[in-house]
């Protein structure tokens, strides 16, 4: 076999070895379709994913880190060995190969030597090919560059036609779906502004860049030159400078340095994520600190806005006349370097912009517009670090518009629960992906948080409670499973306990909070109910939590309240009733995590021999792979155990003894 000083050869039947060669191709003919010339069409990459409904690769790819190194790896071997000429059907006639990536060309000739061919070269062509073997990726080239603060992508014709395959990948990553749901419309964020270019929305560049810069990793550390040449320069928009002063005051623990340093490497954008009480909040205020630009905190209720205010005023001592506030009671935001805005307020004043924009007379906004434009224009243009709190709210309906439409160039995300699911990809997608993550276990190890003694107590029903259930079938499951009388006996001697002394009682309905209540009284406890009822405003509720603070209140029974943002520092957690929520669980555990004691989670739930309702819902909740409770049980202290058990196997004890 010889290969003319052009890089061609000829080739007699038989087909074999020749049908797995990748650099050399046979001759190009315009009748088959994988030969022609196909432009890009970003419309019809996503009408090609809205097939995709594999819900486990779909999660993958926003919380698995390595996931766009694999899809490229996968894509290259896919590429390199299927490309459409090796599916055409086979004829006996000669039939030319010519050479169209050098870079596989060793491979090509290992192939042709191992499988008996002697391969020889016309006068020359051996040194051509290995000059082109260096240079040949520069004929097919994709840029990445910034203009204009977007992201644009633009290629050759070349890379068009070969590599358009590559764009499927990418599009795949950036596809991202409205709703929690496989069938849901994706977000719009990629548009074709040009045949051979298409540029990213601006809250989807920080994605696409990671996109891009992983890519880009991955051809640098490959063996084999590139099949491509990727002109890759990282996503740079804007500054958004603000001078101010500032004296921290504060020194972060171990895990809380790494999380910034991870924050930093991945260029000021990503998710950090750390169980409750493990001090999210202190990493946000370093990262004012390092960025010392603009910055926009967003917070999900008023008792954070209060918390902020505090921690930014004590920790980087910045007085309190200077940091800004948007909410429903205050709106002074212009002149300020903090600023801290509840989502609901500014997802009111975007949804009223959105108003005014849209054709659809049906949707009224609350302000004027002249107002609503001042305002979102001045939070969409004048910062430079975006901070979300309790980031997993971005997911909801109601606040997604803040992280689409906000055009901040350096974002961090602190939650305890950014949960693996489709819906809360839309966190990831906006606000980055999960760069640092700590559970409960390491962090008791290293006595940043208290142990958790986690204890499941199945309750037995009563005769005349099983006969009610027999009556009444499946409608009674949820009246009977919270309003179980041994439950209240449970709660009792759980109290009377002495290693229980300050104890949050969480139920799901009001009226089983206010039985609680009347069943402690009646056996000479003290309680307060916290509801939306019996709490009229935030001032009794802080006066409330105070006292509980200093332990002139015990015990709290409580009912959708301060599952997230309200520091009460508790022992004792008594899950009376409850949803399958997993993300409030974790939060409700957070509430006894302080250092320095022991952390007890007790939930009641109705043996699931008696009736399996309430235990299918505890398990749709269950968070023990997130407090791993089985390396938390060696860190309790053997005295503070067995008196735990020894409580719990009392309190089992009397379900049957006529307490």
């Amino acid at each position: 076999m010889k290969i003319q000083d052009d890089l061609t050869f000829l080739v007699e039947f038989p087909w074999y070895p020749f049908t797995k060669l990748n650099a050399w191709i046979p001759t190009r003919r315009p009748h088959y379709k994988s030969e022609r010339e196909r432009s890009i069409n970003v419309e019809e990459l996503f009408l090609y994913l809205e097939h995709e409904t594999n819900a486990v690769d779909y999660d993958r790819k926003f919380f698995y880190s390595p996931w766009v190194q694999e899809q490229f790896n996968i894509w290259q071997r896919k590429w390199k060995t299927h490309n459409g000429y090796w599916e055409q059907n086979r004829t006996h006639r000669a039939t030319k190969f010519e050479l169209q990536f050098p870079q596989l060309a060793q491979e090509d000739l290992e192939i042709l030597r191992k499988a008996g061919c002697k391969v020889t070269f016309a006068a020359g062509a051996l040194e051509k090919l290995k000059k082109l073997e260096k240079e040949a990726s520069k004929d097919f080239n994709i840029t990445i560059e910034t203009h204009d603060d977007r992201l644009r992508i633009h290629w050759n014709k070349e890379f068009n036609k070969w590599f358009h395959s590559l764009l499927n990948v990418f599009a795949r990553f950036m596809a991202i779906r409205s709703e929690d749901d496989p069938q849901a419309d994706f977000i719009p964020c990629i548009h074709q502004i040009g045949p051979h270019e298409i540029q990213v929305d601006y809250w989807a560049a920080f994605r696409a860049n990671h996109f891009w810069h992983e890519v880009h990793q991955a051809i640098k550390k490959t063996d084999h030159p590139p099949l491509f040449d990727l002109q890759y320069q990282p996503y740079q928009p804007s500054t958004k400078e603000y001078n101010f002063s500032m004296e921290p005051k504060y020194t972060l623990r171990t895990y809380q340095q790494e999380a910034m340093e991870e924050w930093k490497d991945n260029r000021y954008y990503g998710s950090i994520q750390l169980p409750t009480g493990a001090g999210k909040s202190l990493i946000g205020i370093d990262a004012i600190r390092h960025v010392h630009e603009r910055t926009l905190i967003l917070v999900p209720n008023l008792a954070l806005v209060d918390q902020w205010v505090d921690f930014t005023s004590k920790f980087l001592s910045i007085p309190v006349s200077q940091i800004g506030i948007f909410n429903g009671q205050k709106k002074a935001f212009r002149e300020y370097p903090v600023v801290i805005s509840t989502y609901q307020l500014l997802s009111q004043y975007l949804q009223d912009l959105h108003a005014y924009k849209s054709s659809d007379s049906s949707t009224k906004p609350l302000r004027e517009k002249i107002l609503v434009e001042d305002t979102i224009g001045f939070f969409t243009h004048k910062f430079g670090l975006l901070i979300a709190d309790e980031s997993h709210h971005i997911q909801a309906e109601t606040f997604r518009q803040i992280a689409l439409d906000l055009e901040i160039p350096r974002r961090l995300a602190l939650s305890a629960t950014i949960e693996k699911s489709v819906h809360s990809s839309l966190v990831i997608a906006t606000l980055g992906p999960i760069i640092y993550k700590v559970g409960y276990g390491l962090l008791a190890r290293e006595g940043f948080i208290a142990p958790i003694y986690f204890k499941r107590i199945h309750i037995p029903l009563t005769s005349d409670e099983k006969e009610y259930l027999n009556r009444k079938g499946k409608r009674a499951y949820g009246k009977v499973s919270r309003q179980a009388s041994n439950k209240l006996l449970a709660i009792r001697k759980l109290l009377e306990a002495p290693v229980t002394s300050q104890t949050l009682i969480f139920t799901s309905r009001i009226k089983h909070a206010m039985k609680i209540h009347s069943f402690l009284k009646e056996h000479g406890i003290e309680s307060t109910v916290l509801t939306g009822h019996t709490v009229m405003n935030d001032r009794e509720l802080n006066q409330i939590l105070d006292q509980f603070r200093q332990s002139k209140i015990q015990t709290l029974v409580l009912v959708k309240m301060l599952n997230e943002g309200f520091d009460a520092p508790a022992d004792t957690i008594i899950i009376a009733s409850g949803t399958r929520n997993r993300r409030e669980q974790i939060q409700r555990v957070g509430r006894a995590t302080r250092p320095g004691k022991v952390a007890k989670l007790f939930e009641l739930i109705i043996d699931p021999l008696e009736l399996n309702y309430e235990f299918e819902v505890a398990q749709a909740r269950d968070i023990s792979d997130v407090i791993e409770p089985q390396v938390q049980d060696l860190l309790l202290p053997i005295e503070i155990k067995e008196e735990i058990e020894k409580v719990v196997d009392d309190i089992k004890l009397s379900f049957y003894e006529g307490y």
